[in-house]
């Protein structure tokens, strides 16, 4: 999903400090709601003065994720696997590739699927609520999650991270073919495609 991108685009002209695990708040749920799948995504966006883009494969088996990283040329760039409370990431790309750390991308996974609000399908209309820290906002139609926004409790930082679930949206934790993620926290925003998604 989140989700993330793994593949340097162009550079600005001026290159941005490197953004620290540290610097991105948030928690990783420990419980992964939904169905088991495998996912292969196309990933194209823009990340504080640079294009990212790239491929990912997405793995959700019980409390277990993996999120692959794909090079332009197919070989891995980083693989991120989350099994309850433990994560652990290798990196195999050149240090300064990737835009941002892994755990980043794995954050951006969880609001896209997992940090919702509970009670999933919820009732037609917009819905608010609190997970963790955060404020989040979903809208719902149909059974189905159209949109989801996050904000900071404390407003540290400030701004909003949004989540648009295009072509129908997210129903029953099937991602839709296409969806969006702006992150106003840190300025990227990433348009996400489906490329197979298969039921495990």
């Amino acid at each position: 999903m989140l989700l993330g991108a793994c593949a340097k685009g162009q550079e600005a002209e001026s290159t941005p400090p490197q953004l620290a695990e540290a610097d991105y708040p948030g928690a990783l749920a420990t419980t992964l709601t939904g169905p088991d799948f495998m996912a292969r995504q196309r990933l194209h966006g823009t990340a504080r003065g640079r294009e990212i883009g790239g491929e990912v494969v997405l793995q959700k088996q019980g409390d277990a994720l993996t999120l692959i990283g794909l090079t332009p040329f197919s070989t891995k760039a980083f693989v991120a696997k989350q099994q309850g409370a433990e994560v652990k990431v290798d990196v195999f790309a050149p240090e300064g590739k990737l835009p941002f750390p892994p755990r980043f991308m794995l954050l951006d996974v969880h609001r896209v699927q997992f940090l919702g609000l509970p009670g999933a399908p919820l009732a037609d209309g917009t819905h608010r609520g609190e997970v963790g820290e955060e404020k989040v906002t979903e809208v719902w139609q149909g059974g189905a999650l159209l949109e989801r926004r996050f904000e900071r409790k404390d407003g540290k930082p400030g701004g909003e991270i949004v989540v648009t679930y295009e072509g129908g949206g997210m129903k029953d934790g099937a991602l839709p073919s296409r969806l969006k993620l702006v992150n106003g926290w840190f300025g990227y925003e990433i348009a996400v495609e489906t490329l197979q998604w298969q039921p495990l």
